[in-house]
């Protein structure tokens, strides 16, 4: 078996453990159909007959915006997404195909780009709703076309598959085990950082990021699950602040690419929880996009830790894909949070998480702000003060 075709099977069974009973929704772009091909022949041998894909094309996507209005645009069926709230309704698992295009819509204004992206999500909060409290399976993962490896210096597409191949584990002999063993491990860290009952977390490093982010009582910690690899690969352990309790400034240690657009050395500035300042060398019209997107999304939601010295940072490759970038650095997220990051947080109502100081928003955006000098403490409930990160790394309990 050749190793895209172990990948395609890889993500069918040891991410999104599917069975013959499964349903199973693609969504990618046509750069990747090969890819695609792929995975679907592979959903075939396990026995799944029922298959849908949404196979987008970047070229039509592009002639659109710089064509027509706003309205017209908007009211686009090669914008739609709507049909993710049907799937997600009837059991279908959602494996995303991403497979980036760094700068390819620079022509197109950030107000069109942003119009979009905020129809696109709004159109979409049934799906969130799924996916959010754990009612369907979904995947994320990342597959290489040739605009993507030209943006990287100098990475062939070949180089850039076996990158991906050598992160997810794919070149072992049981890709699965192997998993398991990580997990294992992220899944120990986040039972450490929940037994601490941590109140607030303190960030400082020499970018000028000095940023206090307060805790729920009941925060819980989380990491990637067996049961469902949700992001491939994955390096980090996350929860979610409370949104009104955070407080400093932080910057920006890795470009940012956002809808195929770039958003590089920027800072944003909080005050008690809300983002107060903000600026950015380029694409800061992108950013204030992402952070006007609607009430929610002018607050954090997510608060991820990974070492520095992460496999994905060790290669040295700004990949500009943030489900690689990510996991190659601590990171933060604007909007959303995740429910199942407090106790009992998948059994409550949005109105309740509210209460529990937890984010509500149609946007989630991570960004990078890990660097080799990044220091994370932890402020305890009992008054101690705990050194959770030094020099980028875990300093394991």
């Amino acid at each position: 078996m050749n190793q895209k075709r172990k990948y395609a099977k890889f993500l069918l069974e040891g991410c999104l453990n599917l069975t013959k009973n499964s349903k199973l929704f693609i969504i990618g772009i046509d750069l990747i159909t090969d890819f695609i091909d792929l995975v679907i022949d592979e959903a075939h041998a396990l026995g799944i007959t029922e298959i849908k894909t949404l196979i987008s094309s970047p070229e039509k996507q592009k002639e659109l915006y710089l064509n027509n209005s706003l309205d017209i645009i908007l009211e686009s069926p090669l914008i739609s997404k709507t049909m993710y709230n049907d799937l997600a309704k009837e059991g279908y698992a959602f494996l995303m195909l991403s497979s980036p295009l760094p700068g390819y819509f620079n022509e197109v204004s950030p107000e069109i780009l942003n119009a979009v992206a905020q129809k696109q999500m709004e159109s979409i909060k049934e799906y969130r709703h799924y996916q959010n409290k754990g009612l369907i399976k979904w995947n994320i993962s990342a597959v290489p076309n040739p605009f993507w490896a030209e943006s990287l210096d100098n990475i062939t597409i070949d180089k850039l598959w076996d990158l991906i191949f050598d992160i997810c584990l794919i070149n072992t002999p049981n890709p699965r085990l192997a998993w398991d063993q990580k997990i294992s491990k992220l899944s120990k860290r986040a039972k450490y950082l929940n037994e601490l009952h941590i109140t607030k977390l303190i960030y400082k490093n020499n970018l000028g990021t000095n940023l206090e982010i307060g805790l729920p009582p009941n925060y819980l910690f989380a990491s990637a699950e067996s049961q469902n690899l949700v992001n491939m690969p994955t390096e980090e352990v996350f929860t979610s602040p409370d949104r009104l309790k955070i407080n400093g400034i932080v910057y920006s240690s890795k470009v940012l690419i956002h809808n195929d657009n770039v958003i590089e050395d920027f800072y944003l500035e909080f005050k008690d929880g809300r983002i107060i300042n903000y600026d950015a060398k380029k694409g800061k019209d992108i950013l204030k996009g992402i952070i006007e997107t609607d009430e929610g999304s002018h607050y954090l939601g997510e608060v991820a830790l990974v070492d520095f010295s992460s496999p994905i940072s060790n290669t040295n490759v700004l990949f500009k894909n943030t489900l690689y970038d990510e996991n190659a650095s601590c990171h933060l997220a604007i909007g959303a949070s995740f429910a199942e990051c407090i106790q009992d947080g998948l059994e409550k109502t949005t109105e309740e998480l509210l209460d529990l100081g937890l984010n509500y928003s149609s946007e989630h955006v991570d960004f990078f702000i890990g660097t080799s000098d990044l220091s994370v403490i932890a402020h305890l409930q009992n008054g101690q003060e705990v050194v959770i990160m030094e020099n980028g790394n875990f300093v394991e309990g």
